[in-house]
């Protein structure tokens, strides 16, 4: 088909185009975005898919939110086959377990392209709302113990009709969000984003001719198959398996375990997740479309980087995991936390490839932190929502360090700049910085986690907090030393001081009060003590590793602002 219809240049070309079509979407929902979890944060993604619902083109900020598009287009067929979609249709949908999400804040609309009164093509978005009902603001508890406890649940239904925005369908949505301002705002914005989406979309078309163009998108799946199972190819031969603890069920310190065991075999990859625990009481589960977005993304970050981000490299992926467990949970089992497993999940599938390997992967990392804060802002005397979460910490790989305080594995959006956050809510930022000494030591050192301080203002204020790893540290490799642990503390530095439980819910906080978040830490890779002491001075002298912290993990003795060399080569005799 392809040689009839389409020559590589063509090709090329198609694939470009698209590519730079979700680029200009997404420019457009951040531009056009209302709240600051879109405009500022960037908690948003597009894809773009052909009629069948295969993934084309993806511009996405975090990996997770490919869980919230991938089967949005079977959901919508299913619902509205595509003889009965219009021109200038868009499907809303939210619902995990109907509409092809993986959790309710994650408001998704599919608009479908035609050419020659057929549908062609869906261009899609997802943009995370600060809140969408439920039983707190924000919409995302580690507590919740029901998928009827986290908000509006959408399965696809026609939000805007044959170019009409549905008001009755706006209105439900307004009148199940605490602010219901934001929500109209964005949802105006992602209708926008698809309307460029389309535009573009009509214009590739219009320059190539339907028939080309439906060749082309083959052609585009078949090469990122085709490079997919080269890379694959090039693996060792084998399996590994790994485990890791999840050490909290959003209801109370756990000993949860997820198992994986990854099979190389020919050109295909096997994940098998069986014997990992059932599904948890609380908000920390995942349906499996967010299983395949932690798979998808460690086989593109391990075997290949620069794979197209399209559904021709998922074919020789074959994901197995059990119905009704951590990782393929049923309703109606609460969802909303589960980006908290998805990054364990990263860490998870990193150490089974480590075995086979280990020059590509990063050691334990320390996922994000978040914090919601709500109430009434006596400046407006409006109800606010600021969601917020906090990066961690990369772990070391085996020739450099970790970073220092970012996102992991599948999260991504942006932490809200404090300019922003101060502008925009109640709150001051007292402090903002790195922890000392918190990366996992090694020969090469993981990154380091942060601690921020936030007093809130906010009349009838209220704090939502969830995290993993305050209890199961992020693991070292290959002799290095595992990561340090976050925590939450309500009144830092007073006598009153109050060390938080790792997941709560509607816990008030006085006017002015100040709740301090502290990310964990990437973990070592490798023996600390083959450290370079070089790049321990200059950590030391940077402020992120102590001297004492350099002497008694690294056995590099500092004096005087440089490296005592003799008195280092006792302590590493």
């Amino acid at each position: 088909m392809m040689a009839d219809a389409a020559d590589r240049m063509m090709v090329e070309i198609v694939a470009h185009r698209l590519q730079a079509a979700a680029e200009e979407m997404m420019a457009t929902l951040v531009r056009t975005a209302y709240s600051p979890n879109i405009k500022e944060r960037r908690d948003c993604s597009v894809g773009i898919f052909d009629a069948r619902g295969q993934l084309l083109a993806l511009t996405a900020i975090a990996p997770l939110h490919l869980s919230s598009l991938l089967g949005l287009v079977e959901h919508v067929t299913r619902r509205f086959p595509l003889d009965t979609l219009q021109p200038g249709d868009g499907i809303l949908a939210n619902d995990p377990y109907n509409g092809g999400g993986s959790h309710l804040p994650d408001l998704t609309i599919a608009t479908p392209v035609f050419a020659d009164g057929q549908v062609i093509a869906f261009v899609c978005n997802i943009a995370h709302h600060s809140d969408v009902g439920g039983r707190v603001p924000g919409s995302e508890s580690a507590d919740c113990t029901s998928i009827y406890q986290e908000g509006l649940r959408l399965p696809p239904v026609r939000l805007v009709a044959a170019g009409e925005v549905r008001q009755d369908i706006v209105e439900i949505v307004l009148l199940n969000s605490r602010t219901p301002g934001e929500r109209e705002g964005d949802l105006k914005a992602q209708i926008a984003t698809n309307a460029t989406g389309v535009r573009r979309m009509e214009a590739l078309v219009a320059r190539f001719g339907r028939e080309a163009t439906l060749a082309a998108f083959d052609a585009i799946l078949a090469h990122g198959e085709a490079r997919a199972r080269a890379a694959i190819t090039a693996l060792p031969r084998g399996s590994w398996t790994n485990e890791e603890v999840v050490d909290n069920d959003g209801l109370g310190p756990a000993d949860l375990r997820a198992r994986v065991t990854v099979t190389a075999a020919g050109d295909t990859l096997r994940f098998d997740f069986a014997g990992t625990d059932p599904q948890m009481r609380g908000a920390r589960n995942m349906v499996l479309g967010a299983t395949l977005a932690c798979v998808y993304y460690a086989v593109k970050a391990l075997v290949d980087p620069d794979l197209p981000p399209n559904a021709g490299t998922f074919r020789p992926i074959e994901v197995v995991a059990p119905a009704g467990s951590l990782l393929n949970a049923t309703q109606p089992a609460a969802v909303g936390d589960r980006s908290s497993l998805g990054n364990v999940v990263g860490d998870l599938i990193f150490g089974a490839f480590a075995q086979a390997v280990p020059e590509r992967v990063m050691a334990g990392c320390g996922p994000l932190a978040a914090m919601t804060f709500s109430g009434v802002d006596p400046r407006s005397r409006r109800y606010f929502v600021d969601y917020e979460t906090y990066a961690g910490a990369a772990g070391a790989q085996h020739d450099q360090d970790g970073k220092d305080a970012v996102r992991v594995h599948i999260s991504g959006a942006a932490n809200l700049p404090v300019e922003a956050a101060e502008h925009e809510f109640p709150l001051a930022v007292l402090r903002y910085e790195l922890i000392a000494d918190s990366g996992g030591a090694g020969t090469f050192r993981g990154g380091l986690g942060t601690r921020r301080d936030v007093q809130l203002f906010a009349e009838e204020g209220r704090l939502v907090g969830r995290a993993l790893r305050q209890v199961a540290a992020p693991r070292g490799h290959g002799g290095g030393h595992d990561g340090t642990r976050g925590r939450f503390v309500m009144r830092p530095g007073a006598e009153e001081a109050e060390r938080l439980p790792a997941s709560f819910s509607d816990l008030p906080i006085g006017t002015a009060e100040v709740v301090r978040i502290e990310t964990s830490s990437g973990a070592g890779f490798g023996d600390p003590a083959h450290r370079d002491p070089a790049l321990v001075l200059a950590d030391v002298l940077d402020g992120k590793v102590s001297a004492a912290a350099a002497r008694a993990l690294y056995r590099v003795a500092i004096r005087d602002g440089a490296v005592d060399a003799a008195a280092t080569a006792e302590l590493r005799a």
